[in-house]
């Protein structure tokens, strides 16, 4: 045509015939074909563009049509393993009447698949995002920090494999929350965002309410990312998620959140003592009486919870907060603090000064948050353990955490900055104590294990590796001599510390299974996972609820072999440890961390007040750094 319509007389209409050639090809209707060789099924995906409404009308002729050849050759619609609204209106009375008959009986109420394949569940009501707009949504993707997010998940096959290994997706008390069904509403929320961009309308609160739900709706454990066949881990997702709020600004302020995270943040001592004397003194007591209070309540929230979509009402989520009672009788204080190694200019060397000398094994202790501040007997029977195989141990200076509680709760660039800081003292600690060849660094912490790996250790301490403190006593051949007189459960974290052997067989060798009985694995995540009880205890007592069945029918095989002793649950998470002792009533028995329950049969009854003894008479250097 161009050869024919030479010269600048015929450039304008050249232009235009080009335009309404491209206008004839945007509207053309093509059937993307899907083949299913004598299964009865008829799709009819056709992209189109939703702002031209002649190529609506011709897409919906071509679904017509086909409908009516698949009947003309002898076929059905009615095969597929889901039948879409697209097909609703091409069904015959006779045969959606088999459907309909069934699904009143055995689901009147409507609950499941609500109104499909009824009256009026047609595409009335749909909305069909525009072709002709994804060069837009391209652009707001560029500029926007959600495309990350998008991407992360973009993959999603909805094979639903991540179901049974989710900790909020328990079916009795919560269908809705699994990975595979957050997945499909974050991205419908994307698509939300983006809708609303494109109309100028400003993205709804009530969308990023929902988006913060999806992501609240989560433990962070990581487990969905082993059996997903694209390796989508919904816990990143959901860390992603609530950075994005926090950054965008449209995080709600949650008080929960914000007392732990202050807790976790201090490294003032003095600030430490008093925010443990108000939260962990006068909170868990007044915790404990209000479960009193409101026992009756709490029953019924544990024997059934609520199934919930969004965040439940205050007062509910008051009664979910008291069903089950914190723990009493934490230690009174810090691990620092009963050791007077609280000065943060200050390294601590904790050793035996008869047994050990400075070409000594050395190992680098990082005892966490959970095991120093909260339940400090972890950090100190740790310390008196380590004390007993004789090895040197060192501590950081000064109150420290590890960074992982700050980027859980979506604040990304606090833990960067933890992250930042730490790793340049601990080089410091490295330059002044060169003396010392550290080959390990110990934890008592599995979220910590897990944060510490991206330390680069083994360049601070060259050649190092990191140990869970179980392992290296392992190593050490330690192991129970005597019966106990109790029978043990083994509750693995989510986030496991015992990375190099296999949980359970370390737990059975250390605890001697063959004096003290195999101890089994109790599964099911415990619900505490860091600050999520306090922050959504909603969605706490649902998770609750499983683990509850696991520890009771844990315990029950355990006195159906015709044991009436003691029955202990061990673990070997801080976190863990409080969630298992709010199931102490549940199962009658008692919870425990692993290293804990060693020193008390290793080295007595009065380990706790034995050792802070002997190792303020003499067995603590102080080097400053």
């Amino acid at each position: 045509m161009t050869a024919l319509f030479t010269g600048a007389p015929f450039k304008s209409m050249l232009a235009e015939l080009d335009a309404l050639h491209q206008r004839v090809l945007k509207s053309r209707v093509f059937v993307a074909l899907h083949m299913h060789a004598g299964d009865g099924n008829v799709h009819t995906n056709i992209p189109v563009n939703s702002d031209d409404y002649g190529m609506l009308a011709a897409a919906n002729a071509a679904v017509a049509r086909i409908m009516r050849i698949a009947r003309e050759l002898g076929g059905v619609i009615s095969g597929e393993h889901g039948i879409g609204i697209t097909k609703l209106e091409y069904l015959t009375d006779s045969e959606l009447a088999p459907f309909r008959d069934y699904k009143q009986r055995i689901d009147p109420n409507g609950h499941f698949n609500h109104g499909k394949l009824l009256p009026r569940g047609d595409l009335r009501r749909a909305y069909t995002p525009s072709f002709a707009l994804m060069g837009y949504e391209s652009l707001i993707m560029q500029h926007s920090e959600i495309a990350t997010i998008s991407e992360s998940i973009s993959d999603c096959l909805r094979c639903g494999k991540c179901k049974p290994v989710c900790a909020t997706h328990v079916p009795r008390a919560n269908l809705l929350y699994s990975p595979r069904n957050k997945i499909l509403a974050t991205s419908l929320l994307i698509e939300a965002f983006l809708y609303e961009e494109q109309t100028r309308r400003g993205v709804s609160l009530r969308h990023w309410d929902e988006f913060a739900d999806v992501a609240d709706h989560c433990t962070v454990c990581h487990k969905c990312e082993s059996p997903c066949p694209v390796d989508i881990d919904f816990g990143d997702v959901s860390m992603a998620m609530r950075d994005l709020l926090r950054r965008m600004g449209k995080k709600r302020f949650n008080p929960g959140t914000a007392a732990a995270m202050f807790f976790l943040n201090a490294r003032n001592p003095e600030t430490i003592k008093l925010t443990r004397k108000v939260m962990i003194d006068w909170g868990y007591r007044a915790q404990r009486a209000a479960h009193k209070f409101l026992s009756v309540a709490a029953a019924g929230q544990n024997k059934r919870p609520p199934a919930t979509v969004g965040k439940a009402p205050l007062a509910e989520q008051v009664v979910h907060f008291v069903n089950r009672k914190m723990p009493g009788g934490l230690p009174k204080r810090t691990a620092r603090a009963l050791l007077d190694i609280e000065d943060k200019n200050y390294v601590p060397i904790i050793r035996d000064p008869l047994r050990t000398a400075s070409d000594t094994e050395a190992v680098f202790y990082f005892p966490g948050c959970g095991s120093e501040r909260l339940f400090s007997q972890v950090g100190l029977a740790t310390q008196a353990m380590l004390w007993h195989v004789g090895v040197q141990t060192v501590l950081p200076p000064g109150y420290l955490c590890c960074g992982y509680p700050q980027r859980g709760s979506g604040d990304a660039d606090k833990a960067e900055k933890l992250i930042t800081d730490n790793r340049v003292l601990f080089h410091r600690v490295a330059n002044t104590l060169n003396y010392l060849d550290i080959k390990t660094v110990v934890v008592s912490c599995g979220t910590c294990y897990d944060q510490l790996q991206g330390y680069e250790f083994d360049k601070i301490f060259p050649g190092s590796r990191i140990l869970d403190i179980h392992e290296f006593l392992l190593e050490k051949n330690v192991r129970l001599e005597n019966v106990t007189g109790t029978r043990y459960l083994y509750h693995d974290p989510c986030h496991t510390p015992i990375k190099s052997y296999q949980p359970l067989a370390v737990v059975n060798q250390l605890m001697n299974s063959d004096l003290n009985g195999s101890i089994a694995k109790n599964d099911r995540c415990c619900g505490e996972s860091g600050t999520f009880a306090v922050t959504r205890p909603d969605i706490a007592t649902q998770v609750r609820f499983r683990k509850a069945e696991e520890m009771r029918s844990g315990a029950a095989a355990i006195r159906g072999e015709g044991f009436s002793g003691d029955v202990k649950v061990l673990t070997s998470c801080p976190s863990c440890l409080q969630g298992l002792k709010r199931y102490n009533d549940d199962a009658d028995l008692d919870a425990d961390y692993i290293v804990v329950e060693i020193a008390k049969h290793i080295l007595g009854q009065d380990w706790l007040p034995q050792y802070v003894r002997t190792a303020n008479a003499g067995g603590i250097e102080r080097v400053l750094v």
